[in-house]
């Protein structure tokens, strides 16, 4: 017998088996047996049946995993309808790659810093650039086919790019208000070169033309001052829009830019001998260009610009340990790479694709990438997880609990590859939040739906209703005057502050209510720690772990569109 049946077979025997001890409603573990009539090996499903204690009995297919339930058998996996890598609920054997698929962008936006509200981010005032590895930065900007455009270049290794008002880094202050000397210049070397011959001189690009300014003072009659000392040419500060680059440590100006809402400064390091790596803000470090550029007068937006499997190997390693499993790794990096590309251009209104965080998904950069996880990301470089031709949006988090969810039980719509499958491989490991218990009283319950915009009196009832695949799906509570509020999809966790929306909530003799739940996340794609254990403890490879997550999916060569 092939060894992909085997783990076929298995993997669905464990999932029924699974099913019946699962909390919630939908499977019944009260005396289910399965039974193969003939009791030798089997090599197919043929035959095989599943008896209920009421006596009642039913054939297993061999694309579906089924359960005996209350009702009678009820099919809990997926139909396996679908025509690529996987069926869903039920381990394929590995496919290659099968077909292409256009990829409309081989240069990614990510957002670093950016104003959303006061809430998301404040202000940012400044930033700065360490070239780690590598010698210098360039000045340009990005046009609207995404290509770089170089203006020049400086030797410094180390910058502070500032809003141009006064504004002081570290005890020093830069200030905003300069003299700009009469006349243009062709080119940024030319700019330079007169701006050497002064004191404080530095060239600067303003709406596509260069020009050379001198000094930086904290007020128009300062600057005015330095006229008085031979300085022939005007007091001049730029508009709300331009970025000032200094020397690290400084108040020397090295470049300044203002092209209004046209373009915006992009900054590349330099690097003679491979490539470069940019310290930002003491932090992170990162592949790729920064752009900046001020949305709201203050605010500056910081992007990262780079191309897409260096960004994916900057999520990785921090939405995987990077010492999991190569198989886990690279399921993740075909995710993150998909989900770029399905969601492209999200935040086009702030100047981005993405977010670096988790409102999409984590990119940290380069720090704790290793060799695994590079390697993942170039084993599948180009690969992308498609349905029906289209990029799947392939949402992923933590750990199940026990099964997946379908998506519109969660997030609003009907997705075909994003079904609710029982999860049999997470019960194979140990993991923070595999299963986790909380009691609320009836006034922490009250408070938390006032908080959310819900009007209720003390709550003293509260019935939940649950998936096919025993997840939450609705919560109704209702106070002493009769009056009810219902909760459905996230807000079932998220109202309540629970971590995963597979949970079950019961009154005690108390009246306060116990929550039994297992995973963390909304449930909707793949477990990581789900794929970490069928690539650790059973052997199944990326596209198997792919291919059980998301219903009939297929893995397909990216090529530029």
């Amino acid at each position: 017998m092939k060894k992909t049946n085997i783990k076929k077979i298995i993997t669905i025997i464990i999932t029924i088996c699974l099913c019946a001890a699962a909390f919630g409603t939908v499977v019944s573990a009260d005396n289910v047996l399965y039974v193969n009539p003939n009791g030798e090996t089997i090599s197919s499903l043929k035959g095989l049946y599943v008896l209920g204690g009421s006596g009642t009995a039913g054939a297993l297919t061999a694309n579906s995993v089924w359960a005996m339930t209350a009702s009678g058998l009820e099919n809990i996996g997926g139909d396996g309808s679908g025509t690529g890598t996987g069926g869903g609920g039920y381990v394929t054997p590995e496919a290659p790659p099968t077909g292409t698929i256009a990829v409309p962008v081989s240069t990614v936006r990510i957002g670093l810093d950016y104003y959303y509200s006061a809430s998301r981010n404040s202000s940012l005032a400044f930033a700065t650039l360490d070239n780690y590895i590598g010698s210098g930065f360039a000045f340009g900007y990005y046009d609207s086919n995404r290509t770089y455009r170089e203006l020049g270049r400086t030797g410094k290794t180390a910058l502070t790019i500032v809003v141009d008002r006064n504004t002081t880094v570290s005890g020093v202050t830069i200030g905003c208000y300069h003299v700009k000397l009469p006349g243009t210049y062709a080119d940024y070397d030319s700019a330079a070169a007169a701006a050497s011959a002064y004191t404080g001189g530095f060239p600067a690009y303003y709406n596509g033309t260069f020009y050379v300014l001198v000094g930086n003072y904290n007020s128009a009659t300062a600057a005015a001052e330095a006229l008085n000392y031979g300085i022939y040419g005007e007091v001049f500060t730029a508009s709300d829009r331009c970025v000032a680059v200094v020397e690290r440590g400084t108040n020397k100006i090295l470049f300044e830019y203002d092209c209004g809402t046209s373009s915006s400064l992009a900054v590349r390091p330099l690097s003679a001998n491979g490539k470069a790596v940019t310290e930002y803000n003491d932090g992170n470090r990162y592949y790729g260009d920064f752009e900046f550029t001020r949305y709201k007068g203050l605010n500056m937006t910081v992007v990262n610009v780079l191309p897409i499997e260096d960004y994916v190997k900057g999520v990785v390693p921090y939405e995987m340990s990077s010492s999991w499993p190569l198989e886990a790794l690279k399921a993740q990096a075909c995710c993150a790479r998909t989900y770029m590309v399905s969601n492209y251009k999200s935040y086009n209104t702030f100047g981005f694709d993405v977010t670096d965080d988790t409102y999409c998904q984590a990119y940290l950069g380069t720090k704790s990438a290793n060799a695994t996880t590079d390697r993942a990301v170039d084993e599948t470089a180009g690969l992308y997880i498609t349905y029906g031709g289209q990029f799947c949006n392939t949402t992923y988090f933590s750990s199940d609990g026990g099964a997946t969810e379908d998506s519109e039980n969660v997030f609003s719509s009907v997705v075909p590859y994003l079904r609710g499958v029982v999860d049999p491989f997470e019960d194979a490991i140990d993991f923070t939040y595999k299963t986790w218990t909380k009691t609320m009283t009836a006034a922490q319950i009250t408070t938390r739906l006032r908080n959310c915009g819900y009007s209720i009196s003390t709550v003293v009832s509260v019935v939940p209703e649950y998936t096919r695949m025993g997840n939450m799906a609705k919560i109704t509570f209702r106070d002493a005057n009769g009056k009810t509020v219902t909760i459905s999809k996230s807000n079932c966790y998220s109202v309540l502050g629970l971590n995963s929306i597979r949970f079950t909530i019961e009154k005690t003799a108390s009246g306060d209510y116990l929550i039994k739940g297992g995973g963390w996340g909304h449930n909707v794609g793949m477990s990581q720690w789900g794929a970490y254990s069928m690539a650790s403890v059973y052997g199944y490879s990326y596209a198997e772990i792919l291919g059980f997550y998301y219903t009939g999916i297929t893995i397909s060569k990216g090529i530029p569109s």
